[in-house]
């Protein structure tokens, strides 16, 4: 079956808004590259000064990974899949990211940081951070609401490849919202007296499990789009596509309802959630990992130039399912935790890159080094790889998640231990993550240099 999951691409105000949520994007993967080296190397089982440091620097980066990286390129899906409506509301929502980002990323230049590693969002209990939060949750909010009234609904219907890849992004926006909603829904039930991460943990518990839903959603598109142009003939039909986000979409619906039936702060509304993503947010890439895996393993030879999104692909996969298996032996609190959300999250960073590559030709850039493209996708995807062993290895022994130094030992005195590896492929994946800067901000100063934007 030949399969054409993507969409097109015409030189119109719309591809120009995705153009600027894709430099949005680069720009915050580069800087959360700025932390976690010291992170990767405070993990070693040598004593690290500035621990208070370590824990700021762990909620800059983790927030600039899984929030602003990853929704501005949720951003470049949104604004692809929309017409021209509303196209000054998607600017507006661009800067709001834009400048959030930058009131978070100065906080602690302005007093005290005070971090807490909570679930989803970690917080710094820090004014300027707070605000930036919040704009950057006001942008998120309007470039949901735009893509969502911008949508070519009757496209969206179409039970073809295109309209299978517009659904889907179409209910990564849908979920994203619902995710939105539930944390002002939390936000306006939590119970008086709870400070610092007594109250931070329950406020992002349900809206982050929620959005993970985008996240997987858009890493199946990915996984489609880039199947489409390495030549992977992916047999699935677009129906059963549109069906296995459907089931997505619908579990996301059901999100209100332990919001009825619990307090926030209830173990059972905890535990609800756990459910919800565990059971109606697997179905889709299981679905279409496999279908993606067997068009691999039938064979197929990529053209020299798709050979690192290839990579990608193949890696991207290997990751997430690595990342599923181990959550299926995580029991007490350990760093097996920290294995398993690591291979989920690195495996949509790595289809998110893959397709960063891809569309900087196709937005009228210059095509990438590609020798150095592909020596960034196999390091990236080893130092990962590395570094999820180690945690996963350490957390068999009873490994603690966030902490550091000398205070983790865990009696594995072996002459390589699990902290070793955690650091090992921390520095590596860290580097490789320069390098893809490396790669791709050149392209992107010298700016577009055509005027119509080519499939």
């Amino acid at each position: 079956m030949t399969t054409k999951y993507s969409l097109p691409f015409a030189e119109t105000p719309q591809l120009r808004l995705a153009v600027g949520w894709l430099c949005v994007a680069v720009g915050f993967l580069l800087a959360s590259g700025v932390y976690p080296l010291l992170l990767a190397l405070a993990r070693t089982t040598y004593e690290m000064p500035w621990k208070d440091f370590f824990y700021t620097a762990l909620v800059l980066h983790v927030d600039f990974t899984v929030l602003w990286w990853l929704l501005a390129i949720a951003g470049v899906f949104w604004s692809l899949n929309s017409t021209s409506r509303a196209i000054s509301t998607g600017w507006l929502a661009l800067v709001l990211v834009v400048v959030g980002g930058i009131l978070v990323g100065i906080s602690p230049l302005a007093g005290a940081a005070n971090p807490l590693t909570n679930n989803y969002v970690p917080m710094l209990e820090n004014r300027f951070f707070i605000k930036g939060l919040i704009v950057f949750g006001g942008g998120i909010l309007l470039l949901v609401l735009r893509s969502m009234m911008a949508s070519p609904m009757r496209l969206i219907v179409l039970p073809n490849h295109e309209g299978a890849m517009r659904f889907g992004i179409w209910s990564a926006a849908v979920a994203t919202l619902v995710a939105i909603l539930a944390l002002i829904w939390s936000a306006g039930h939590m119970p008086e007296g709870l400070e610092h991460r007594a109250y931070y943990e329950p406020l992002f518990w349900a809206g982050g499990h929620i959005l993970q839903f985008a996240h997987t959603v858009l890493l199946c598109i990915c996984w489609l789009w880039l199947a489409q142009v390495c030549g992977v003939a992916t047999p699935v039909h677009p129906k059963v596509v549109m069906a296995v986000f459907a089931i997505g979409m619908v579990s996301v619906l059901f999100a209100f309802v332990p919001f009825i039936q619990h307090d926030v702060v209830d173990v059972e509304f905890a535990k609800w959630f756990v459910w919800l993503m565990r059971d109606g947010n697997g179905v889709a890439p299981f679905v279409i990992g496999l279908a993606v895996m067997w068009g691999i393993i039938r064979g197929v030879t990529p053209e020299v130039e798709y050979r690192h999104l290839y990579a990608s692909l193949l890696f991207s996969i290997i990751l997430f399912a690595t990342g599923g298996i181990l959550g299926l032996f995580i029991g007490e609190s350990s760093t097996l935790i920290t294995a398993h959300y690591h291979g989920s999250i690195v495996s949509v960073t790595m289809a998110f890159m893959a397709m960063t590559y891809y569309w900087l030709p196709r937005f009228s850039f210059a095509t990438p080094n590609l020798k150095w493209a592909r020596i960034q996708v196999y390091t990236y995807a080893t130092g990962q790889m590395i570094h999820i062993i180690g945690l996963a290895w350490g957390g068999g022994h009873g490994m603690k998640r966030k902490v550091v130094g000398t205070a983790q030992d865990i009696g594995v005195h072996t002459w390589i231990t699990p902290q070793d590896l955690v650091g090992l492929g921390g520095v590596i994946a860290v580097l490789s993550g320069i390098l893809f800067a490396i790669v791709v901000l050149p392209v992107m100063f010298k700016g577009r240099n055509k005027g119509q934007a080519h499939a």
